[in-house]
């Protein structure tokens, strides 16, 4: 894919073979796994090996998905931000996970308005982008307001998980962010 993005500290490329190792380090970061694994633990090497074939696959099949996030000053993988949306999912999301050492340095929200300006530029009918958030992820539910998403009233059950889910309306996040 020939996909680049540019923020003004980062670039977004799609999620490749070649950040798989990357992705499977950050996975296996407790902090991080504690809201992305169904148990909240890091899973083993072989799973989470499947998971970013999975994220790799997910470009095949939808043509899209989450972006591998690299620093521009050190070229540093920090990170996946993106769309994505497998079957079952309540909508396409927004989503993202930043390597735990690179936390409060305002890489998802910078990532994620890049992130959702490239979704809707690419799907001109959709009405809205989502997160779905952990109620206890602080974090997250942070980025979200960053980004201009709001808590809604949906619930998603995933795995036995009740998750929030976050929305922002296409016309109003434009607006606030830029055609």
């Amino acid at each position: 894919m020939t996909i680049c993005i540019e923020t003004e500290r980062l670039i977004l490329r799609p999620f490749s073979e070649k950040d798989v190792e990357d992705h499977i380090a950050m996975m296996q970061d407790e902090n991080t796994a504690s809201f992305l694994t169904p148990d909240g633990k890091p899973r083993a090497y072989g799973e989470e090996w499947r998971a970013a074939a999975m994220l790799i696959g997910h470009w095949s099949i939808r043509g899209f998905g989450f972006f591998s996030v690299v620093e521009k000053e050190t070229g540093d993988w920090v990170g996946r931000v993106g769309p994505w949306h497998p079957g079952g999912w309540p909508g396409l999301e927004c989503g993202w996970s930043i390597v735990s050492g690179r936390w409060g340095k305002g890489y998802a929200p910078e990532a994620a308005i890049a992130s959702v300006k490239w979704t809707f530029d690419q799907f001109p009918d959709l009405a809205r982008i989502i997160s779905v958030i952990d109620p206890d992820n602080k974090n997250s539910q942070a980025v979200a307001r960053k980004i201009g998403e709001e808590k809604t009233d949906e619930i998603f059950d995933f795995w036995g998980h009740k998750l929030e889910v976050w929305a922002a309306n296409r016309d109003a996040w434009l607006t606030a962010y830029g055609s």
